[in-house]
């Protein structure tokens, strides 16, 4: 493995490890070829998986008038393009480098076959897509349920620095508001504080 990744494979394996050795992890990525993106790159991700080791993604739709909708962000540590194993239909989100990005292509042949007898891929496996379902289902609730300072306050409590890594329209697209309302709830919960 290139010593220069040698800190975020282990900062990775903690995050992963509840069912993923080491051995499998190696297996799964190959730590020496990476892939790079700038700022500002479209990142394509049909049918293959990441695992993201350094900067910020953001996964976004086009609705019919050709808005963009952000409905996920990606920090490093992650993996993104998650249905990459369930459909062989196009996939419709598109993906977005916030910054310098720094990442690793899943390898989708080998896992595929290791899922028929690692239980312990299969298990991280599953956990992903849990986890992934979860957010889903959250997001769903808080767009249905909560108001807009309430979604705002939930995301920076998920993530605290997301105000410094994104911009406000981004965050606003997230939230399903206007820029200019996010703008109002940012200087009404700074006036609460």
């Amino acid at each position: 493995m290139n010593d220069k990744f040698t800190l975020k494979f282990e900062e990775i394996l903690k995050y992963h490890n509840k069912y993923i050795e080491k051995e499998d992890l190696n297996k799964i990525v190959d730590f020496n070829k990476i892939i790079s993106f700038k700022k500002g790159d479209l990142i394509s991700a049909e049918h293959k998986g990441f695992l993201l080791l350094s900067g910020l993604i953001r996964g976004y739709y086009l609705d019919i008038d050709g808005n963009d909708i952000t409905h996920v962000f990606i920090f490093e540590g992650r993996t993104y393009g998650a249905d990459f194993l369930t459909t062989d239909k196009p996939y419709i989100c598109n993906f977005e480098a916030l910054e310098e990005c720094i990442a690793v292509e899943l390898n989708r042949t080998f896992l595929v076959e290791e899922f028929k007898t690692n239980q312990g891929l299969l298990m991280w496996y599953i956990h992903m897509l849990e986890k992934s379902l979860k957010r889903k289902i959250l997001r769903e609730v808080d767009l249905v349920t909560k108001n807009a300072t309430e979604r705002y306050l939930n995301l920076k409590k998920e993530y605290p620095n997301i105000d410094k890594r994104v911009s406000q329209a981004h965050i606003a697209s997230y939230l399903g508001i206007s820029p200019v309302s996010l703008s109002r709830i940012r200087r009404f919960t700074k006036e609460e504080n």
